[in-house]
């Protein structure tokens, strides 16, 4: 893989994921039913929608819109620091501190990211389609949800799912 000479900060659009994943649950032509890895594949795009709307939500609090080469690369590397791991835990263990959005955003995002293990690793789980879609649209209410919290929260969120405590 390479890197572009001319950087852009356009993240993977999480909007686009979960109609991705909803695309997955009505396969074309209409009638044919999906597939178990379809429902897998849109269990797994409703996490990672919420995990790049956090991702995004978190340079666009720390570092805003980028102006000049500088910012967008701080952009991209605070874009690229979120970790799955560290994003659950700082999100359940500060989940009180948040508000009612904040909190069903935390609830969701660590709930999706267990569907999301079991969907893509263990094959013993069976998932419905009307789970699989349950799941895209509360990805989607809990992302709608939190970019109307307030921006204080969301630097806070940020600081906490980005940088290590000690």
């Amino acid at each position: 893989m390479t890197t572009p000479s001319n950087p852009t900060t356009a993240p993977i659009n999480w909007r686009n994921l979960i109609q991705a994943g909803r695309d997955l649950l009505n396969p074309q032509p209409a009638g044919i039913v999906p597939t178990d890895e379809h429902v897998r594949r849109a269990i797994s795009n409703a996490y990672y929608a919420i995990f790049h709307a956090l991702a995004e939500s978190n340079a666009d609090a720390l570092i805003g819109t980028p102006s000049d080469v500088a910012a967008t690369a701080a952009w991209s590397r605070v874009y690229r620091g979120l970790d799955h791991t560290r994003a659950h835990r700082e999100l359940q263990r500060h989940h009180q501190e948040f508000s009612a959005q904040g909190r069903r955003f935390a609830e969701t995002f660590s709930q999706l990211q267990q569907f999301r293990h079991s969907a893509d690793y263990d094959h013993t789980v069976v998932f419905t389609t009307q789970e699989a879609t349950r799941h895209v649209g509360r990805a989607e209410a809990a992302i709608l949800d939190y970019t109307q919290t307030a921006m204080s929260e969301r630097v806070y969120i940020a600081t906490l799912t980005l940088i290590r405590p000690r």
